[in-house]
């Protein structure tokens, strides 16, 4: 069966297309792509437009899109989107009213679509090498702050870290399956519902927590049973302290609030034990959970900014390639979660 693993952040989105039978034996003969990210892609066709926007369409990733929206009406084009798409920008519409952008109940003649997955280009990509584009499976992982209204978005996403090790230390069982997993979650419940449209099984995974699956594939594979992961991306870092496959502490921060030294420091209370959620948090962090110590064997660094801590640990390596290590997570999370069903 063909498993498309999709991890979307904010600069690309890595793709990852395996085949079970081709590719079980080297996961480096899969199909891999490495794309702009659809926030990217959309943000792009905004700025290239000159006339008013009508935009349609799921929520999705921000940022980027956000910036080009905000600059069309700064040129002096209207802007109307519709209610299913403008939590994209803020999740209170409220909020996204006071830009001066006009929220309706329905978009006649859309110019813009907002999406995360967007499987019609990834057909015309496959039919550009012959290969026949046909998941069984799709594996998608983006970022969801999350949104309770009067609550801090840092406070909401970091709650379902601490409230999910509650249930399971295995970062492989942190999956969105259905809608009613998703709670506050608008944007994992937005790929589910793109997922159940276009008839595919699948599931949505924080992108952060599909990168610490990678590092733990990767770190499994070199025999190593108690090790600190670090994904240090362009927005924020997360770490977690593990032994014996399980979660034994977390955090989140934000990178650019991050030097080497302040994030060896982090790493090291995280090791002992001694990190709390109000010294993360109090820093402007999202928070942190700590269960136990460990005795790490080492430190494993993935993301595009890993080279912030590159003194201090090693580059992990899943599937061969750092670029895919989401995508080696969520491969990973299926075949833990899913591989005796299909």
């Amino acid at each position: 069966m063909n498993i498309l693993c999709i991890d979307i952040g904010k600069g690309t989105q890595d793709i990852l297309y395996f085949d079970t039978e081709k590719n079980k034996n080297n996961i480096e003969n899969a199909v891999k792509l490495i794309l702009p990210s659809p926030t990217s892609i959309i943000a792009n066709k905004i700025r290239n437009m000159n006339e008013d926007l009508r935009i349609d369409g799921k929520i999705m990733g921000g940022g980027p899109v956000n910036r080009a929206i905000d600059d069309h009406i700064q040129k002096g084009f209207k802007v109307e989107i519709s209610k299913s798409a403008a939590k994209t920008i803020r999740d209170d519409l409220e909020e996204v009213a006071k830009r001066g952008i006009i929220i309706k109940d329905k978009i006649n003649n859309p110019n813009i679509i907002f999406r995360d997955l967007d499987f019609n280009m990834l057909k015309n990509i496959f039919d550009a090498f012959g290969e026949e584009f046909k998941p069984d499976f799709v594996c998608a992982a983006c970022q969801d702050h999350g949104f309770v209204k009067g609550q801090s978005d840092r406070i909401t996403r970091f709650k379902y870290f601490k409230e999910q090790l509650q249930k399971t230390a295995n970062p492989y069982e942190f999956v969105f399956l259905d809608h009613n997993d998703c709670n506050s979650f608008s944007r994992f419940n937005s790929i589910l519902e793109t997922l159940n449209e276009n008839n595919y099984n699948g599931f949505v995974m924080d992108s952060k927590v599909a990168s610490i699956c990678g590092i733990l594939n990767y770190a499994t594979e070199k025999g190593m049973n108690e090790f600190i992961g670090l994904d240090i991306g362009n927005g924020h870092t997360l770490g977690v302290s593990v032994k014996d496959g399980e979660i034994k502490g977390i955090f989140e921060h934000h990178t650019r609030l991050l030097t080497p030294e302040k994030l060896k420091k982090i790493v090291d209370k995280l090791s002992n034990g001694t990190l709390t959620n109000e010294e993360i948090l109090n820093d402007r962090g999202h928070g942190a959970a700590v269960v136990d110590k460990i005795n790490p064997e080492d430190i494993l660094i993935a993301g595009p900014n890993r080279s912030l801590f590159k003194e201090y640990g090693k580059y992990a390596y899943p599937g061969g390639d750092v670029m895919i290590t989401g995508c080696v997570g969520l491969l990973k999370a299926f075949e833990y979660n899913f591989s005796e069903k299909y």
